[in-house]
């Protein structure tokens, strides 16, 4: 998303307050903040943006880019990928 600077932190964080999103980030360049929804199908997705997302008006533009399929999700390494023995 790009948002207008002045209300970045506010934006950021009444995104980071809804339910669907489980992570927003700010970052630099020409989009200015990143969040990831989790929602049940491209209805409530939809829905989501243009009545959730939608009234923030610092929103000045948003891009949308739908997981098609996972191939693999991040985590902690266990404690063998550090040398030490795992825990007993």
């Amino acid at each position: 998303m790009t948002v207008r600077p002045s209300e970045l932190l506010h934006v950021a964080r009444t995104l980071a307050g809804h339910p669907e999103i489980s992570f927003a980030s700010v970052t630099t360049g020409p989009t200015n903040l990143l969040a990831t929804a989790i929602c049940r199908d491209n209805a409530d997705l939809y829905r989501y943006l243009t009545e959730r997302v939608s009234a923030l008006d610092a929103v000045q533009t948003l891009e949308t880019a739908p997981v098609l399929r996972t191939v693999k999700r991040t985590g902690a390494l266990p404690p063998q990928a550090y040398g030490r023995p795992a825990s007993s």
